[in-house]
C-alpha cells in the first residue's frame, strides 16, 4: 500500500487536524470503544461530513448516531458496496484502525484505485501515551518503511506533554462491551467474521486471563529472580505476539506463533553459544487464549537445548531488556523498546523499522554469535522523526480532550458514571431473574447507553 502523493500535508506532523483537511470522510472499523464516535464529533465540529460503516453488533454499541451504513452482506460484495458508498457521498478520505483486516485491505486498494486518501490509526509505536496515525498504512505498510536512515531529516526530540491514567482498565471494559455487542448482534450481521471469534468462549478466555495473571505472578517469581540476578548469564529474548496478530499472517513467513517458536528454538539450539539462554516471553494480552509451555519444552528437548530455553509470562519488560544480549521478533513494536534500551534487534518479518543501520540485517543463525551494537545516533534520528510524523500524544481509551470536559465538572462526571454502572447492573440483574427469558441484545444496548452515552 503506497501513500497517495496527492493527499495534502500527508507528511506533516501527525495530528488529528490532518483528517479535518478532508471534507467528506468515511470511517470503517476503529479501536474497541467510543474513539471513532468522539472523532466524528471532533470532525463535524470542524465542518467535515462523516459517514461510518458498521460491520457487527460491537460497532453498533459504540457508534449509533450520525450517518451510519450497516454492512450485513457477505464479504464477497464488500468492494462493490464500498465503491457505491464512496461515490454516493463523494468521499475524499477513508479512515481505518489497522490495515491488515480483510475489509481494510480491500478499502486500501479501493482508495488507491480512486485516488483518495487512506488514513490508518494503530496503537502507538512509541508507548505509552501515544497513538499512531499515518497516511497510506501502518506497520509494514507505513510510509516510513521504504525510507533509509539517510533519507530521514533531522528533527528535534519531541516533548510528551500529557500522560493518561487507567487506559488499560477502560480498554478492558470497552472490549467486554464490544464482544458482548458482537454476540448480541450476530443475527443482524450473519456473515461477519471477527479476527477473534465472538462468543461466550472468548469472554471466558478474558476471565481466565485475569486469573492467570495472578497465578503466573506467584508461579514464576523464582524464575524472574533467576533471570534478573547479577550472576545469571545474559540471555536472548524472544517476545511473542498475540496468536491472532494479523502482522504474523500478512507480513511474516509464518502463519502461526507456534511456527516462529519452533524456527527460533531450532536456530538457537544449533548455532547459539553453549552457555547462552533463550527466553520466550508471552504476550500480556494473550494470557487467556494460549499457552506455549508444552511446545517450548518439547522444542528444547527435541533440539538438545534442555535448560537453555525458558518460557515466562509476566515479567517487567524493561528489566528483562537490561539483562538482554539481543532481541528476536517477527515485527512487534517491542523491537523499538529494545533499541531504546540499546539492545540489538533482528526482525524476521516485514517491519517498518527493520532498516540497515538500525536493526541486524543478517541471518538469525549468525545473530546469536555476533548481534552487534545499536547505533544510538541512528536510533535517535529515527525515533525523533517517527514520533513527529506518526505519533499523537493521545489515548484511544482515556483522552478526555476528545470530549471537552470542564475541570470542575470531572468529579461529578465520574460520580454519575458510577451511578449509571450501579443502575445498569441492577436493571440487567432484574431482567435476568425475572423469569421471562434474558434478552442479551437489550441488556448490552442498555449497558452501552448508560456507560458510554
Amino acid at each position: 500500500m503506497a501513500q497517495n502523493p496527492a493527499v495534502p500535508d500527508a507528511t506533516g506532523p501527525a495530528s488529528l487536524d490532518q483528517l479535518a483537511r478532508h471534507r467528506r470522510i468515511l470511517l470503517l472499523q476503529g479501536p474497541n470503544g467510543p474513539f471513532f464516535a468522539r472523532l466524528r464529533d471532533l470532525l463535524t465540529a470542524k465542518g467535515c461530513q462523516v459517514t461510518k460503516v458498521n460491520f457487527n453488533g460491537g460497532d453498533d454499541v459504540f457508534y449509533r448516531r450520525g450517518d451510519v451504513v450497516r454492512f450485513v452482506q457477505p464479504m464477497a460484495v464488500w468492494e462493490s458496496v464500498l465503491r457505491s458508498v464512496v461515490a454516493a457521498r463523494r468521499i475524499d478520505a477513508i479512515v481505518v484502525f489497522g490495515t491488515s483486516r480483510r475489509h481494510h485491505r480491500i478499502a486500501a486498494n479501493v482508495a488507491a484505485a480512486l485516488g483518495i486518501a487512506l488514513w490508518a490509526f494503530e496503537e502507538g509505536y512509541v508507548r505509552p501515551d501515544y497513538i499512531t496515525l499515518e497516511c497510506g498504512g501502518v506497520n509494514a505498510d507505513s510510509p516510513l518503511a521504504p525510507l533509509s536512515i539517510a533519507e530521514l531529516p533531522q528533527v528535534k526530540a519531541p516533548v510528551k506533554l500529557r500522560k493518561f491514567r487507567h487506559a488499560f482498565r477502560k480498554m478492558a471494559l470497552y472490549s467486554f462491551l464490544y464482544f458482548a455487542g458482537g454476540m448480541a448482534g450476530a443475527r443482524r450481521y450473519p456473515h461477519y467474521q471477527h479476527h477473534k471469534p465472538f462468543g461466550l468462549h472468548e469472554l471466558a478466555q478474558w476471565m481466565r486471563a485475569a486469573y492467570r495473571k495472578q497465578l503466573y505472578r506467584w508461579q514464576e517469581r523464582s524464575l524472574r529472580e533467576q533471570l534478573l540476578a547479577n550472576d545469571h548469564p545474559h540471555f536472548f529474548l524472544a517476545p511473542l505476539q498475540v496468536y491472532s496478530d494479523s502482522q504474523i499472517q500478512v507480513h511474516s513467513p509464518w502463519r502461526r506463533i507456534a511456527d516462529f517458536i519452533e524456527w527460533t528454538a531450532h536456530s538457537f539450539a544449533e548455532h547459539a553459544p553453549a552457555d547462552s539462554v533463550l527466553v520466550f516471553k508471552h504476550h500480556p494480552m494473550d494470557r487467556g487464549h494460549t499457552d506455549y509451555g508444552a511446545l517450548i519444552a518439547a522444542c528444547a528437548e527435541r533440539f538438545g537445548a534442555g535448560g537453555r530455553i525458558v518460557y515466562i509470562h509476566d515479567a517487567h519488560l524493561p528489566s528483562l531488556l537490561h539483562r538482554c544480549m539481543g532481541l528476536v521478533t517477527v515485527n512487534s513494536t517491542t523491537g523499538l523498546q529494545a533499541l531504546f534500551h540499546r539492545v540489538p534487534v533482528i526482525a524476521l518479518g516485514r517491519c517498518f523499522y527493520a532498516k540497515p543501520g538500525l536493526t541486524y540485517q543478517g541471518a538469525l543463525d549468525a545473530f546469536w554469535n555476533d548481534p552487534g551494537a545499536v547505533d544510538m545516533r541512528n536510533y535517535t534520528r529515527f525515533r525523533n522523526y517517527l514520533v513527529q510524523r506518526s505519533q499523537i500524544n493521545s489515548s484511544f481509551y482515556a483522552d478526555d480532550m476528545l470530549v471537552p470536559v470542564q475541570e470542575r465538572r470531572r468529579k461529578d462526571l465520574h460520580r454519575r458514571k458510577l451511578a449509571r454502572l450501579l443502575v445498569a447492573g441492577g436493571l440487567v440483574t432484574a431482567d435476568a431473574c425475572s423469569g421471562r427469558g434474558w434478552d442479551i441484545a437489550s441488556a448490552v444496548n442498555l449497558l452501552a447507553t448508560l456507560l458510554v452515552g
